[in-house]
């Protein structure tokens, strides 16, 4: 009868590290827009239909629903996704190891406001949304990165900042 198998170090560290990537996130959040960008995005879709009046009104009333919903549809596709994970800090398509990143600061009001005027870091990464009036700025350690820091919209600026002090701690 064969020994049972002993898993070397390095398949120990491989699923080590793939149930920490398949673990809940500690914060997830859609940088949705509000609600009267809903409302803009829609009515000027629906517009679009409204054009085609003058050649065909049943044109207009079945292209007029379409491309409002259309609209919206797009707007949801294109909303990035934050998430933070004990091992990895996504911010729409971009990704860091939270240990490359300095201590969150959370950015509300006219910290923002400041942020986003005089303050703008143009060598910064930036993921804002301009519906969404706060976020935090995490200053990327990593000397080889040209990259000073990252700034990212959130209504929940707070618990943004928690979980990535949380994913450094090593959650």
């Amino acid at each position: 009868m064969p020994a049972p198998s002993v898993p070397t170090p390095a398949a120990q560290t491989a699923a080590q590290t793939s149930a920490r990537t398949t673990a809940e996130p500690l914060f997830r959040e859609r940088l949705t827009p509000s609600p009267a960008v809903w409302i803009v995005a829609a009515a000027t879709g629906a517009l679009f239909g409204i054009i085609l009046v003058p050649l065909s009104t049943l044109a207009a009333m079945i292209v007029a629903p379409l491309m409002a919903v259309g609209a919206c549809v797009l707007l949801a596709m294109t909303s990035p996704v934050v998430e933070i994970r004990p091992d990895l800090v996504a911010v729409g398509p971009a990704r860091i190891e939270p240990e490359l990143l300095g201590a969150p600061e959370v950015l509300e009001g006219e910290d923002w406001a400041r942020t986003m005027g005089t303050g703008f870091e143009p060598l910064a990464h930036h993921c804002v949304r301009g519906w969404i009036r706060g976020g935090v700025r995490l200053p990327v350690l990593d000397r080889q990165d040209p990259t000073t820091a990252w700034v990212v919209s959130s209504r929940r600026p707070e618990e943004l900042a928690l979980a990535v002090r949380a994913a450094q701690a090593g959650a």
